[in-house]
């Protein structure tokens, strides 16, 4: 059994995204935890449950895999009663070897009024807090 991706809170650098891993099944790569937004075009945005996904891979010069670096994705949506609207954020990137997570966010939203935003959260770099 490994022991990455690590169990903690990361935090992006700006301080507006969360990542929450409680726990990482390295048998299928789901990852249980919360993902916390602290801005949309709603308010703040928060999801439970399976929020992410992750795959190692064959770490040459160590010879196996489970170690970091691998590929990591994650994040959150909503769509409350009544179907007022549907927001997705995304991240997909990299776990490195210090523990911290480097990726690219991408934001989608659409309401009933017909509004459609689509644009980068950027590329930012989540540490254990």
């Amino acid at each position: 059994m490994s022991n990455v991706p690590v169990p903690g809170n990361y935090v992006s650098e700006d301080k507006n995204f969360t990542f929450k891993i409680s726990s990482a099944d390295s048998s299928n790569g789901v990852i249980t935890g919360v993902y916390n937004a602290n801005y949309s075009p709603v308010g703040p945005l928060t999801a439970e449950g399976k929020v992410g996904n992750y795959a190692w891979v064959f770490n040459k010069s160590q010879g196996r895999d489970g170690v970091a670096p691998f590929t990591i994705g994650f994040g959150g949506s909503s769509r409350p009663d009544g179907r007022p609207y549907c927001i997705n954020d995304v991240w997909t990137g990299a776990y490195q070897t210090d523990n911290s997570i480097l990726a690219e966010g991408v934001r989608s939203f659409v309401n009933q009024d017909g509004v459609i935003q689509v644009r980068s959260l950027g590329t930012l770099r989540f540490a254990i807090a």
